[in-house]
């Protein structure tokens, strides 16, 4: 598990503070606490004070997730690059952590209280994201198709085939639910309900 730090908590900028909110890093819980979602970054701190905090360039994707078969609470969903765990024993005893080629990833979910203020939470998210754009977005942009391959499919690692495939399971969940939301790292939201239907009539134009 992540060894949580004391934190003060953000006094500037807070966009959203959700009292009561549990918190979730991969498969452990780390009980209940506040989300403080700024705009420098997003910070939870538990009732002993003591707390994490992302910053928005290593957030690659956020959504409102309500598929319960994947994980049994609606929340908050973060994917945020590189593995905490790893980073944290890198920094305590001053190391790197290794790089073995393969792009980790960390799952981060939030639990509010009460459900009705998950879209509160996303749209806050949203805009303090929108503040932080990612730099190689941009330049990935301006290069043009360098990573489109032949019959411009684009390519994708083992780990991002899957990560694509857990992401189109939960939008296709929340299909049925109202407000299904979803926003990569550029902070751009996009509501899910209709996305898939909309896609295959457009492919049937063309």
């Amino acid at each position: 598990m992540v060894a949580l730090s004391p934190f003060s908590p953000p006094t500037e900028g807070v966009r959203r503070q959700e009292d009561g909110c549990r918190a979730f890093i991969g498969e452990n819980s780390y009980g209940v606490g506040t989300l403080f979602i700024a705009e420098s970054r997003v910070l939870w701190v538990g009732q002993d004070g003591k707390g994490f905090c992302l910053e928005y360039p290593t957030i690659s994707l956020h959504a409102v997730s309500r598929d319960l078969t994947s994980f049994p609470h609606e929340c908050l969903y973060l994917m945020v690059n590189g593995c905490l765990e790893e980073q944290q024993e890198g920094v305590e005893s001053g190391e790197e952590s290794s790089d073995d080629g393969d792009e980790k990833i960390t799952e981060v979910r939030f639990v509010p209280n009460e459900n009705q203020f998950l879209d509160v939470m996303f749209a806050a998210m949203s805009d303090c994201q929108s503040l932080h754009p990612d730099e190689e977005d941009l330049d990935s942009e301006e290069e043009g198709d360098d990573f489109v391959g032949e019959g411009g499919d684009v390519e994708l690692t083992a780990q991002g085939q899957a990560t694509l495939e857990r992401l189109e399971a939960m939008l296709h969940a929340g299909q049925g639910e109202e407000n299904g939301h979803i926003a990569g790292g550029d902070g751009q939201a996009m509501n899910t309900d209709g996305q898939f239907e909309d896609a295959e009539d457009l492919n049937d134009e063309s």
